[in-house]
């Protein structure tokens, strides 16, 4: 049971549920109530979805064991307790479950790619992977590029969803027309979630890079904290905050004007409200353990967001 535990937390075993939850919402809340509403199976059937959901997380996993490797130094003075690498699973290992997952998650992104018959979305995996490699050997101790470089994979997780189906969708000529009315809204729902995981995650990273300045700052790293202070950049993550806050304020007044009251007020209470309590509680932040909660504050707001997806499938 100890080894598996040490795997779990390895490859974070919450966090790859959560990509699960998400992309499996986005198609069954989303898009296909959207593209489909006549009720007929989606183009991208069932096990096409599961394989794309399962690249996903396989290349998420690899990432998030690559990032361990890296960051053992690093770790064992923010958080000795949670250390995995080189204590309970070796290097070698680390790194050839890593090849195992990013190869298994390549492999299905070129058979998503030939089942869609697009070459481009045949590169998508192997690039992330790619970039997550990189960003836990480089960017990830420089100035903002860590933060945007995860940012931005997060909000990969929700368009691959979207942009997978599209593509599949088009070789059905007929269905492609029918849903030609629908692909505008679903264009700006599936992007706004993409900005909000975006803006959201942008500001637990610089949050982690406040929580973790010590470690950082004895390993040689410099992120935004190290580079420019935590006062600035609390401000900096104030302003990301307050920019996520007016764009959900937009999106409410969309909401509203739609007759949509369900998700309007469930946005309000769990979403608005909890992006102005984090902003709030940035500002009394100045430990270790309140930078902690800031960043479990942001993980609970991002699932509340992605929960509305449902909102918005019942509302309808």
């Amino acid at each position: 049971m100890d080894t598996i535990g040490n795997w779990a937390r390895l490859v974070r075993f919450p966090n790859l549920l959560m990509v699960i939850l998400t992309q499996l919402l986005l198609y069954f809340c989303i898009i296909r109530p959207g593209i489909y509403p006549d009720g007929t199976e989606g183009i991208a059937d069932l096990t096409g979805l599961i394989l794309l959901v399962l690249a996903t997380v396989l290349t998420a996993a690899g990432g998030y064991v690559i990032n361990d490797y890296f960051d053992t130094k690093t770790d064992s003075i923010n958080r000795p307790e949670t250390v995995v690498v080189t204590r309970t699973v070796s290097v070698h290992s680390a790194i050839k479950v890593h090849m195992i997952l990013s190869g298994m998650a390549v492999i299905l992104g070129f058979y998503l790619a030939w089942q869609i018959r697009s070459v481009s979305f045949a590169f998508i995996f192997p690039m992330v992977t790619g970039l997550l490699w990189i960003y836990s050997a480089k960017y990830k101790r420089m100035v903002f590029w860590g933060n945007f470089i995860v940012s931005g994979l997060s909000a990969f997780v929700i368009l691959i969803v979207w942009l997978y189906e599209f593509f599949l969708m088009r070789h059905d000529g007929i269905r492609f027309t029918l849903a030609m009315d629908s692909i505008p809204w679903i264009n700006r729902l599936v992007l706004a979630y993409a900005l909000f995981a975006f803006l959201l995650t942008l500001v637990r990273e610089i949050i982690k890079d406040m929580e973790d300045a010590g470690g950082d700052r004895a390993s040689g790293s410099r992120t935004l904290p190290i580079a420019v202070g935590l006062r600035n950049a609390r401000l900096v993550t104030a302003s990301v905050i307050g920019t996520t806050m007016l764009l959900l304020g937009y999106a409410l007044t969309v909401l509203y004007q739609l007759g949509l009251y369900m998700v309007f007020w469930y946005m309000i209470i769990t979403t608005l409200a909890g992006s102005a309590y984090l902003l709030a509680e940035l500002f009394r932040a100045r430990e270790k353990k309140d930078y902690h909660y800031l960043s479990s504050l942001c993980k609970l707001i991002m699932v509340a967001g992605i929960l509305s997806m449902e909102v918005i499938y019942i509302s309808n």
